[in-house]
């Protein structure tokens, strides 16, 4: 390197260690002009916030504000001020930036009239609604912008593939909208072709196609078979691009992009994560590890075999710990030529059982089981389970349990871990006998409900009730009864050891809980919770429900990682003050 180049080069140098070393950092943020829309609003969906409430001063990027500017102005657009302009501003000293915002509002327009023409197949008020056009609302260009993909769905779905649409506004002292539409011919599929497919066999790819050549083309249905595609588990994309035939304007081929996971693969994990081990027991959050071996397809098939071993010491129970458990399974989404998902399992595992602190016995248990699961949507499902298990020890006798087990899930929350709104049905029917040692007959039922207040708060209920029939088993060790205590349920009491009515702690046949929890985001990642538990565990009903139940409240911090929320609870039952617990969750409490 000639010597002319080394200074400029060093200073270059000096100049990037400098630039990453003198962070600037942000001081103030004024914002001026905003008479129709809140400070909290705006700072809510700008990135370049002022000092947060513990004081921390965020990095400052002139390039975001800029960003933030144009995210005001769309913000101010889509509530019908038209005319609005943003204007932001920074002075810097000392390595603290003072950042200004300056809004221009202007007008806000509303929407008095919309005039459409060439629409047939769907009607004016459909087509309005669509776009969320409301007369006598602020005119929302944004809005409309964001939502031509539901019309154009829609449209699809009608066969009308060619749609094409242009919307023309008029502003004076109101807005005046007129959409034109050119609806096109119907569409029709003429043939299918996949790329990509490998040395999987053709014909099992085919029968998961819910069109045939020559129906008219629906993007719902086109849809529907890539998600019957990808459900194989044999291919991680199933992209269907229409391609329009030559010479025709009413005929398109179907070309098949698939793209495969690799076929054999090892995967661990390891961490603090839930464990269930039965049916009606809560979770235990524990630290475990799993290994799993898996063929996606095997003999070319998308039939897939897995292996998995998996250990887990539960961290918060007196009851159960710790536990090794070895997995063999075979999946297939088709069963006797009907398409139903369904899962064959072979398990064998051992754990320690504790009681009151004291070691007890080692257990291993072993067992197959038969599911099978009827899709609903994308969370919600009928499935069928027949369980074949024993359990076996030298100071008990060895119990064999055959049973059929039906599940309803209906999940209908926006969103399955941070959710606002929404429901959660899910129940559970058991029936055991079929020959086993044991005969018995189950029935557990969850609701869950949420109810967004604001934009940072939530209200989350879950209610959970059970029964168990024709039960006289009590020697018997099982995870069958309902038990409560812990994090997952009853938070001021010691996992898996509430005392019922009778003031046992062998679980009861009856269970009743409830859980209320208001939570508030506090600061990005930062959340924190109010709650109250109450439940009940009993071999009959009492004829008070309200007044046997045992309560407690608390509050709890949570923190949002990329694998969920992490809980920190704090209860105290409310019958007996000097009580308290500190519970560490993995999720969410429901």
């Amino acid at each position: 390197m000639g010597k002319k180049y080394i200074l400029p080069f060093s200073f270059l140098i000096i100049s990037i260690l400098w630039a990453d070393n003198e962070k600037i950092l942000i001081d103030e943020l004024v914002l001026r002009g905003n008479k129709n829309v809140s400070k909290n609003e705006i700072f809510y969906i700008i990135r370049q916030r002022p000092p947060n409430f513990f004081f921390r001063r965020p990095e400052f990027d002139p390039r975001l504000l800029k960003l933030d500017a144009y995210t005001l102005e769309n913000y101010y657009k889509s509530k019908g001020f038209l005319d609005v302009s943003v204007k932001e501003s920074y002075e810097i000293e000392d390595q603290f930036a003072n950042l200004i915002l300056e809004v221009n509002e202007g007008k806000q327009y509303f929407l008095s009239d919309v005039k459409i023409n060439g629409n047939s197949v769907i009607d004016e008020d459909e087509i309005a609604k669509s776009l969320d056009m409301k007369l006598g609302e602020p005119y929302n260009p944004v809005a409309i912008n964001d939502n031509l993909y539901i019309l154009e769905n829609k449209y699809h779905n009608k066969g009308k593939l060619f749609f094409s649409i242009t919307i023309q506004d008029v502003i004076s002292d109101s807005v005046d909208v007129q959409i034109n539409i050119n609806e096109g011919d119907d569409v029709y599929i003429n043939n299918t072709y996949f790329q990509d497919l490998g040395d999987i066999d053709s014909s099992i790819i085919w029968r998961e196609l819910t069109y045939d050549t020559g129906d008219k083309y629906s993007r719902t249905e086109i849809d529907r078979t890539s998600n019957r595609i990808r459900e194989l588990g044999v291919f991680s994309m199933a992209n269907f691009v229409p391609v329009k035939v030559a010479n025709s304007d009413t005929l398109v081929n179907i070309l098949v992009e698939l793209k495969r996971y690799k076929q054999r693969e090892w995967n661990s994990s390891g961490g603090l994560d839930p464990i269930s081990f039965a049916e009606g027991t809560p979770d235990l959050p524990a630290l475990s590890a799993t290994i799993e071996w898996r063929n996606r397809s095997i003999f070319n098939t998308p039939n897939q075999f897995s292996t998995k071993l998996l250990a887990g010491i539960p961290v918060e129970t007196d009851f159960i710990t710790p536990r090794i458990r070895y997995d063999a399974s075979l999946s297939s989404n088709w069963f006797f030529g009907i398409r139903v998902p369904t899962k064959i399992t072979g398990y064998y595992e051992r754990f320690i059982r504790y009681e009151d602190r004291t070691y007890e016995r080692s257990i291993a248990r072993s067992g197959a089981n038969l599911r099978q699961r009827l899709k609903i949507d994308d969370r919600s499902y009928l499935e069928n389970k027949i369980i074949w298990e024993s359990f076996s020890d030298s100071s008990i006798q060895t119990i064999q349990e055959r049973s059929i087990l039906l599940r309803f899930l209906l999940d209908k929350k926006d969103d399955p871990i941070f959710t606002r709104n929404g429901y959660l049905l899910d129940m559970v029917l058991k029936t055991a006998g079929f020959g086993g040692s044991r005969e018995y007959y189950k029935a557990d039922l969850t609701i869950q409900s949420y109810l967004g207040i604001t934009q940072k708060t939530v209200c989350a209920l879950r209610i959970q009730t059970g029964k168990i029939w024709n039960w006289k088993y009590d020697d018997d060790f099982s995870f069958e009864k309902f038990y409560l205590g812990g994090s997952t349920s009853m938070r001021a009491w010691d996992v898996l050891m509430f005392q019922n009515i009778n003031d046992e702690t062998e679980g009861g046949i009856i269970r009743f809980m409830t859980n209320i929890e208001l939570r508030q985001n506090i600061y990005k990642m930062l959340g924190s919770t109010i709650f109250a538990d109450a439940g009940i565990l009993a071999d009959r009903m009492p004829s008070d429900i309200i007044s046997a139940l045992n309560w407690d409240v608390g509050i709890g911090l949570t923190l949002k990682t990329p694998l969920g929320p992490a809980r920190l609870d704090y209860a105290v039952q409310l019958d007996n003050s000097d009580v308290n617990k500190v519970q560490l969750g993995v999720q969410y409490l429901f």
